[in-house]
This record gives C-alpha cells, sequence and structure tokens, in this order.
C-alpha cells in the first residue's frame, strides 16, 4: 500500500468521470455533488436515473472498452473506475494514471482513495483505512455520528464569532489562543449551546476578561 495523505479539494466546477452505473457508482455520484459528474454505463440505478433527470450528474449509456477510455476522460480531474469488471477497471485506472488524472480503482489497487465522511455543518472528517477494511471506515463513520453531536456545529459558529471579537480587544495572539481554548474546555458554554447560540456567546465572554 501506497503512502496516502489526507487532502481536501473543492470539486466545484472540476470534472469527474465515474465507469459504472450500479450501486457504487451511485454512492461514488452522490459523493461528489456539485462537481460535474459524468456516470458511463449500459445500465443505471434508479437512484441515477432520478439525478440524471434532475441535471445533478450526467448519464451517458454505452459499453465501454478500452479504446473508449481516452477520450471519454479527457479534461477529467477524477476518474472513478466502479464497473463490475476487475480488468476492465485495472484498464481504466492505468489510462487516468497515464494521463496524470487522479483515479479512484473500487476494485483493485487506487491512487486516489476516496473517504468515508462525518459532517456536522462545517466540520468534516475523513476516514480511510487505506482500501483494507470499508467495513471498518462505515463502523468508525457511525460511531463518530454519534460521538460527534449537532451542537459541535454550533460550538465551530461560536468560536469564530468568538475569534473576530476577541481580534479587537485582545493584541496578544498566545492570549487569544488561550481563551478560545477556555471557551471549548467550559461545560457552560457547551450546555448553553443547548439554548441558543447568542446565550453561549454571552456565557463565552466571561473568558474575556482581563482578570482571568
Amino acid at each position: 500500500m501506497g503512502e496516502y495523505l489526507p487532502l481536501f479539494i473543492d470539486f466545484s466546477g472540476k470534472k469527474v468521470v465515474i465507469f459504472g452505473g450500479g450501486a457504487v457508482g451511485e454512492r461514488k455520484a452522490r459523493y461528489f455533488a456539485g462537481a460535474e459528474v459524468t456516470v458511463v454505463s449500459r445500465e443505471f440505478t434508479q437512484c441515477l436515473e432520478e439525478l440524471g433527470r434532475d441535471g445533478v450528474v450526467r448519464l451517458d449509456c454505452r459499453s465501454v472498452g478500452s479504446d473508449d477510455v481516452a477520450s471519454l476522460i479527457e479534461g477529467a480531474f477524477l476518474v472513478v473506475a466502479a464497473t463490475g469488471d476487475k480488468a476492465l477497471n485495472d484498464e481504466i485506472t492505468r489510462i487516468a494514471v497515464e494521463r496524470g488524472i487522479l483515479a479512484n480503482n473500487a476494485t483493485g489497487d487506487s491512487p486516489a482513495i476516496v473517504p468515508s465522511l462525518v459532517k456536522k455543518g462545517d466540520i468534516m472528517v475523513a476516514i480511510s483505512t487505506g482500501g483494507r477494511s470499508p467495513a471498518m471506515a462505515k463502523y468508525l463513520r457511525k460511531r463518530l455520528e454519534l460521538a460527534l453531536g449537532d451542537d459541535i456545529g454550533h460550538m465551530l459558529s461560536l468560536q469564530e464569532a468568538a475569534r473576530d471579537a476577541l481580534k479587537s480587544i485582545e493584541k496578544d495572539q498566545k492570549r487569544r489562543e488561550q481563551i478560545l481554548w477556555e471557551i471549548l474546555e467550559d461545560a457552560e458554554v457547551w450546555e448553553a449551546l443547548q439554548e441558543s447560540d447568542e446565550k453561549a456567546m454571552e456565557t463565552a465572554r466571561r473568558h474575556f476578561r482581563p482578570d482571568r
């Protein structure tokens, strides 16, 4: 297995080509919502058909041979090989890599891994097992979804607001960092978040006092 590193990329407007219209191709297409996604396959799941009708993805109904791949992936940022044919997936991946395009192979060695995601507001946690165990990645995602409550997103907004407020009253950066950390560790602030963001900010402002 290669030495993978996590990286968050804005896929808005980027071309993603997915080969395979089954359950795996559907999951990948939904994952890259916001990108310019084309799904190439002879058949598509009902969900993909609906996504195609809604204009969320573009469906290209055709059989694919290795001779077709190069033209289909031209200009792509990412290629996903998710057909039911491992040999074809490997060939699609090889052709993409030769052209300097990121490639995810659903059935074999994959230069680019699509992680499992936990999202709470603007907070995003990516989970990967290096392709060794999708079941473990799913298990960890479910555990984290339970562990990270919805209030984590509200705390992010509070931290942003507190950080902006502190810039005008506290010139020392290290002191600002300390205050923000104190807010994170304050159980009363977390409790106030259950009531309202305003109440939480009022509670957090106790840490702004210079005598603390």
